[in-house]
């Protein structure tokens, strides 16, 4: 590969992830907007096989339970607008791209390649970049054709956050050959997966591809208008109903640059009567607004969403890290889409694109903080499948409601047979029970508490109450379970944090009803009074389970008590579990427990472990060159939204020690040597919108807009009058805690 084009920039944007080399290490980057979304390849369009296989998503897009658990179903690759001189294609030159050797960075742990070194032909002036605050992918390259003609081509790929249906590609061709250029646009089932054979067409300057997802009858159609500027209408390429793809040709005059524009629209049935109707509507409207409209209506959007910015101060790389992972999770969720992220969002099928426990505990309060209209669309997946998880319980003899392992289009237990997680980590409920307390106490919204907050967390505590097994001296227990230590399959009994969980989740109800005036069942205090929580006296530790004897362990569990439970226990023994457990974890486990490690180290004073922890929580985990979390150091899910989630709350959580409470939030700011600062803006707590920054010398909090913010801080009380601020000191980092 060749350097970059003449005029490219020498003094890098913060805010944009580029690379000039597709061939080293290449990763491909994926844009959204919470609704759709897209894989681009290095050819900076259509689809590719490797080095990681390039899907296009759009949210509820679920199969039926086919062979035992349903799975979410991929598109058309919709991005694809190939440019030709008729000796051969921009495309073709990426098409030797291929394996040559193998790593786990797939979905499922599906063997994911790197390129083959100098498999791309004729491309040089090679460069790639994703522009954090919109979205959009840029890729350039000088294209040589198998004929010697050479071309300069342009792509941007963006899928409009303003509009929840559309996204656009366009791309300028300067040729500097005279002769004739064919832009084809095709919608590729090469990219689509667990979908009935799609009806499709072409005629009147657009595309259109009409599909299910196998087994569960879900529509879902794909339109794409073509348009260019100064070339003869497009004409299908094939018989009417036989194909998804059309052509553009125009003359060629060398140093003439011609551009070519496709707006795709992709509406299922979840969202229209009759998608094939509504996204044609979609994609007609975009084009007739045109690519600079929708740029500049994408570009408004996600301003409004970077309003809640991470600024960190000191070291550049880490802060291209938290916010490219601040960017994946808003490519996945949106609010107002009922749909909640899986592990790897909208970039993939990984897991089956269910929705785990990471949703609740990892990715959820990285949006709340700062969006929380965001968070209450995620919470309403739960709210919308609780007759399923009604019904769950039911089916195990229990009362109230059991949230599955795994959970798909319908909220029963998606879990494949094979695995004893669906039968056995149960703990779940209770992260579903966390998640919507958290919610309550950052926006004291009595309506959503009444609506949708107290039905859910009524419901786990009823299941609960019915699961657990009293002995002879009337303690409590919750037998045959597996905890958040996934090496423990046991099944085991009194998991630690499984009956720290229940009891909380017993007692959010309690609270809930109470603030609500309603009855509350006595027995939800009663039970989580009387549930035993393991303690080995003599270690002063927490045991993960009856009967655990220090043996490995595959990821954060016992040190989850401190944070994000909060469990009422004293900083040593939070230290001690610290102590114990992290030189018993397997060095290979997935990212998230290094962020746990972190927070808690951060919590305890000890600002270089938390920083130490931090690093370790990132950097053997991001993939270059646009720092997108892979599940584990070897690989595993990709792009992992879990990894994403748990590196930003050590900034949102962690350094900064907020925590929300019903009448203030708590702080207890301290900032590691290496960063200069921290800065967490536009915060939203309650009505109140506010900034902490986070110096060596003092942290600030200055609140924007709501009434006075009561802040708790070293046991004292403060108020920031409203648009004012309030200084506060900083925590001493104390190596010992």
């Amino acid at each position: 590969m060749s350097a970059p084009a003449d005029g490219a920039s020498t003094a890098p944007d913060e805010w944009v992830l580029s690379t000039d080399d597709l061939l080293t290490d290449y990763h491909p980057a994926f844009t959204g907007n919470g609704r759709l979304a897209a894989r681009v390849p290095a050819a900076g369009n259509g689809f590719a096989e490797a080095p990681v296989r390039t899907q296009f998503h759009v949210a509820g897009f679920y199969t039926g339970r086919v062979g035992g658990w349903s799975r979410k179903a991929s598109l058309p690759a919709w991005t694809t607008l190939d440019v030709s001189d008729g000796s051969g294609s921009f495309n073709d030159a990426f098409s030797s791209v291929r394996a040559t050797e193998q790593q786990l960075v797939g979905g499922d742990w599906a063997a994911v390649t790197r390129p083959e070194a100098g498999a791309a032909r004729g491309i040089e002036r090679y460069r790639q970049s994703l522009d954090l605050r919109t979205g959009v992918i840029t890729t350039e390259a000088r294209w040589t054709s198998p004929a010697g003609r050479v071309t300069d081509v342009r792509y941007q790929v963006l899928t409009d956050r303003s509009r929840p249906h559309v996204a656009a590609v366009t791309v300028t061709v300067t040729p500097h050959w005279e002769g004739t250029l064919v832009v084809t646009d095709t919608l590729d089932d090469r990219a689509a997966s667990h979908t009935t054979p799609a009806r499709q067409g072409a005629g009147a300057g657009r595309v259109w591809t009409v599909t299910e997802a196998e087994g569960s009858g879900i529509v879902a159609a794909v339109v794409s208008v073509l348009h260019a500027a100064g070339a003869e209408p497009p004409c299908p390429l094939g018989e009417g109903e036989e194909t998804a793809a059309q052509t553009v040709t125009v003359r060629a005059l060398p140093g003439h640059p011609h551009s070519f524009t496709k707006y795709v629209s992709v509406v299922t049935s979840h969202d229209a009567d009759d998608p094939p109707a509504t996204a044609r509507a979609h994609a007609d409207a975009a084009a007739r607004a045109g690519y600079g409209r929708l740029a500049d209506d994408n570009r408004r959007a996600w301003a409004r969403e970077w309003e809640g910015d991470i600024v960190v101060r000191g070291d550049a790389r880490l802060q291209r890290q938290v916010r490219a992972s601040k960017f994946y999770l808003l490519t996945s969720v949106r609010e107002d889409s009922p749909w909640s992220p899986s592990p790897a969002g909208l970039s993939s099928d990984s897991y089956n694109g269910h929705v785990f426990w990471d949703t609740e505990t990892w990715i959820l309060p990285s949006l709340l903080a700062q969006h929380p209209q965001i968070a209450e669309s995620v919470l309403d997946y739960r709210v919308r499948r609780l007759d399923a998880a009604r019904a769950y319980a039911s089916d195990g003899g229990h009362s109230g409601a059991r949230f599955p392992w795994e959970s798909g289009l319908t909220g029963d237990e998606d879990t494949p047979a094979w695995a004893p997680f669906g039968r056995l980590e149960q703990h779940v409920s209770s992260d579903v029970a966390l998640a919507f307390w958290q919610y309550w106490l950052a926006t004291g919204d009595e309506r959503w508490l009444r609506t949708s907050g107290l039905p859910v967390l009524s419901a786990v505590a009823d299941f609960w109450t019915s699961r657990v097994t009293a002995d002879a001296e009337g303690r409590c227990h919750i037998n045959g379970v597996i905890p958040p230590d996934e090496y423990a399959e046991g099944p085991h009994d009194d998991s630690v944090y499984t009956n720290v969980a229940a009891r909380a989740a017993l007692r959010f109800a309690a609270r809930a009803a109470e603030t609500l005036g309603q009855p509350a069942d006595p027995r939800w205090t009663d039970v989580a009074d009387r549930l035993v929580i393991p303690f080995d006296q003599a270690q002063g530790v927490h045991p993960e389970f009856t009967g655990y004897e220090g043996q490995r362990i595959k990821q954060a569990d016992v040190v989850m008590l401190a944070y994000p439970w909060e469990n009422p226990q004293p900083a040593q023994v939070s230290r001690a579990d610290l102590e114990y457990y992290v030189p018993r974890t397997h060095e290979d486990g997935p990212s998230m427990t290094d962020s746990v490690h972190s927070i808690v180290y951060a919590e305890l004073g000890d600002a270089e472990a938390a920083f130490e922890h931090t690093r370790r929580s990132v950097e053997p985990f991001l993939r270059p060159p646009f720092e997108q979390f892979a599940e584990a150091r070897t690989g595993g899910a990709f792009t992992f939204l879990t990894g994403h989630g748990g590196f930003l709350q050590e900034f949102l959580h962690g350094y900064s020690g907020l925590r929300w409470r019903t009448d203030r939030v708590v702080l207890a700011p301290i900032l590691p040597d290496p960063l200069d600062g921290i800065a967490l803006r536009r915060l939203r707590w309650r009505g109140r919108v506010f900034d902490i920054d986070i110096r060596h010398d003092g942290t600030t909090v200055r609140l924007h807009a709501g009434e006075s913010l009561p802040v708790e801080a070293a046991g004292q009380l403060h108020h920031v009058p409203a648009g004012g601020e309030v200084r506060l000191a900083s925590r001493t980092p104390v190596a010992d805690g």
